[in-house]
């Protein structure tokens, strides 16, 4: 029964995300009409690139309302490489504003352009155009090679199969291979279908997965004793050996955190298969929910408010979840217990680092162990603590340890950050924006910020933490 429940939902779900012949229609008159602009252009300029469709619309996995059109202008591999970004914006944007579009510079490992064109999002991305993937010179001079091998791999039915996943991969928000995610990329959830077969055998094996101890290799590059030490030198919480170069492993952005949400939720759905793990169902979240969750909680929530400069956002991410550790680290150093941390980033990148604390403040005095009495360092502990003014008892000995109570440093966590927070292990934009400004808030005072466009859906569930897909089941126990 349950099977034949999760092929009824598959069906429903193809409906929902298979584009339709007349979206198709639309997307590739536009598309065709920036590749004839872009060879138009060719003709101002004495080099001769070429023009390549990728990622999931050449491969015809993209899913409806979500077209993500990726077009390559290949360079020949003897233009220098700080020249590439320079000819490829020039030749992309007088392509763009030629038939009308508009266009916004965009930084990966080197620049491209986003173009808005009648409405469709298209990414033109300079490349070099290399004979083989062992010969790249930029990384994503392999995308091509990428889409060719996935386009040579897969038919009709896997298309569907491969449309089904990254649906799921997004309804329970695992989907995206950039830093903020840190999930699984389009062509990883493509290569996983290309290897077992459909998306229920993915979620069956998935559901059996153990992070570090799963090796994937389509087309047989390595012996069996060769994958035990890949996997321990390979990053990634699981290896997936690219089929078009034996050195990358394709899972080497997907977090342990990620990995084991998709193994969760695979479990979840084949026990109890829902449309909720696709498409989440829509929250009506009131201002008066978040405060009645801050009110009864019993733990205290610190936020540290700053401001950073508009960046990449694999570069500005990368950094935000650098200083969140670092934050962490730095409050757990004078003895606050942070139960859980988190981040977000506005629309005009205010940014918030969340902390929820057993405690915000605590007593004035703490107890420190010294070194035991049978110590060579015995002297020096003495001679510090005797007569200080920050002795509050002792010393004394306690068993075989001489014990001193001292006022604390930092009896609140807002002190600690306001004063100490530069000796935290944090971004470099980061720094430099809490240098010009930091506001903490704690408890209430979060509120004033729920107008914020998405901060209180965040909070919201940062707060009750709990996956939607688990949600729904449990209210059918209580």
């Amino acid at each position: 029964m349950s099977e034949e429940r999760i092929f009824e939902i598959v069906r429903q779900v193809l409906a929902k995300i298979t584009p339709t012949s007349s979206e198709r229609e639309r997307i590739s008159l536009i598309v065709k009409k920036v590749i004839d602009s872009l060879h138009e252009v060719k003709k101002d300029y004495g080099i001769d690139y070429s023009i390549e469709i990728v990622g999931s619309y050449a491969k015809d996995t993209w899913l409806s309302g979500e077209a993500d059109v990726d077009i390559f202008i290949l360079f020949p591999p003897d233009i220098p490489e700080d020249s590439l970004g320079y000819y490829g914006l020039m030749i992309a944007r007088q392509a763009v504003e030629r038939i009308g579009g508009k266009c916004f510079e965009r930084y990966a490992t080197h620049p491209y352009i986003e173009a808005e064109v009648s409405g469709l999002t298209v990414d033109i991305v300079p490349a070099f155009k290399v004979a083989s993937p062992d010969k790249i010179i930029s990384p994503v001079d392999r995308t091509p090679f990428h889409t060719r091998y996935v386009i040579s791999r897969i038919n009709e039915k896997l298309k569907s199969e491969i449309r089904v996943l990254k649906r799921f991969m997004k309804g329970i928000g695992v989907y995206g291979a950039e830093i903020k995610v840190q999930g699984f990329s389009g062509y990883l959830a493509e290569l996983l279908v290309i290897y077992y077969g459909s998306f229920y055998e993915v979620l069956k094996n998935a559901s059996k997965w153990t992070p570090r101890r799963v090796f994937i290799d389509i087309e047989h590059f390595y012996k069996e004793r060769e994958k035990k030490k890949l996997l321990r030198i390979m990053p990634g919480a699981m290896v997936v050996i690219d089929p078009i170069d034996k050195n990358r492993n394709v899972a080497s952005a997907l977090s342990i955190q990620k990995m084991c949400e998709f193994i969760a939720a695979s479990r979840e759905f084949l026990k109890t298969p829902s449309l909720d793990f696709f498409f989440p169902p829509k929250q009506f979240i009131a201002k008066e929910n978040v405060s009645s969750l801050l009110e009864k909680r019993g733990t205290d929530i610190v936020v540290v408010l700053t401001k950073i400069p508009k960046l990449a956002e694999d570069i500005i991410w990368g950094q935000i979840y650098k200083s969140l550790d670092g934050l962490e680290r730095l409050i757990k150093r004078f003895d606050f217990k942070v139960l859980s941390k988190g981040a977000w980033l506005s629309e005009e990148n205010d940014l918030f680092f969340l902390f929820e604390l057993e405690n915000a403040e605590l007593p004035t005095i703490e107890k420190h162990y010294g070194p035991p009495v049978t110590s060579k360092n015995v002297d020096s502990f003495l001679e510090k603590y005797l007569g200080s003014p920050d002795t509050i008892s002792g010393p004394y000995i306690e068993n075989d340890r001489w014990i001193v109570f001292r006022k604390r440093k930092y009896s609140t966590v807002s002190d600690l950050l306001k004063d100490r927070f530069h000796e935290a292990r944090l971004g470099k934009h980061v720094l430099e924006s809490l240098s010009k400004k930091m506001e903490i808030l704690q408890g209430a005072e979060i509120l004033k910020y729920l107008d914020k466009k998405g901060f209180k859906e965040y909070l919201y569930n940062w707060l009750i933490k709990k996956p939607h897909w688990l949600r729904h089941e449990k209210a059918k126990f209580e």
